[in-house]
């Protein structure tokens, strides 16, 4: 499509108003139990959905990850001592082995919202509906709740998962997967800030509490549920 300016975009999404407010104040039981059924809500709708044969949108898995980590490989010094981004690249590595082993089908997955935090959330008679599908593509459904958990603390993290197995069951051995899809998603959102002078500040920040994360990960500790101690990461060589 040629917009206005000239420049040419590969996707379209088509807007609709979404009647509703962002949640103010701290979120409830309530309130995260009803945002985990919304998108089980979601995957169910989609699951088994038959697409016109010119359906194009982005695809959320290995290919996509290794294109966005091209940013993170040029900038990561900005936030992340050489020693902090060896041990990315064993979870990246790590991420795209998992990857490569996983099965896709109509369970699993399909098209997914690919950005649904809280701020993508409005509420309307105590209900929640999603808003801003800028990023909707192909993806894991684990991935898309990956996405969703990061800005919950861990036990609004359970909370969230029982709301959506209210709705869509999850499976026995879930767990693994998901937090794999976390990491991932957590690492994309580093990858797409990393560019930012403005923004480095917050990811030099954020480090003690994401390298704390990658080491759990690194060891196969489960993490998502529990309070994890931030690590001290010391200064950054600018």
């Amino acid at each position: 499509m040629d917009t206005i300016k000239g420049y040419r975009r590969p996707y379209v999404t088509v807007m609709k108003w979404v009647e509703g407010e962002h949640i103010k104040g701290e979120l409830t039981g309530t309130i995260v139990t009803r945002m985990g059924e919304m998108m089980a809500k979601l995957h169910e709708a989609v699951s088994g959905f038959t697409l016109p044969s010119n359906f194009v949108r982005p695809v959320w898995g290995a290919d996509a990850f290794r294109n966005e980590l091209v940013k993170l490989e040029r900038y990561y010094n900005r936030f992340l001592s050489d020693q902090a981004w060896t041990e990315y690249q064993h979870a990246i590595e790590k991420i795209l082995s998992r990857l490569a082993d996983m099965d896709k089908n109509e369970q699993n997955y399909g098209i997914i919202h690919a950005d649904l935090h809280a701020d993508n959330i409005v509420f309307k008679d105590g209900l929640p509906y999603p808003i801003d599908f800028g990023r909707c593509g192909f993806g894991y459904f684990l991935y898309d709740l990956a996405g969703s958990l990061i800005g919950l603390y861990p036990r609004e993290r359970m909370t969230f998962i029982q709301g959506y197995e209210n709705v869509r069951k999850l499976g026995t051995d879930y767990l693994r997967d998901l937090e794999c899809f976390f990491i991932m998603f957590m690492i994309e959102n580093y990858c797409h800030h990393a560019s930012n002078p403005e923004e480095t500040s917050n990811l030099v920040d954020e480090q003690p509490y994401a390298q704390a994360l990658i080491r759990e990960f690194l060891k196969g500790n489960p993490f998502l549920f529990v309070p994890i101690e931030p690590v001290d990461v010391g200064k950054v060589q600018q």
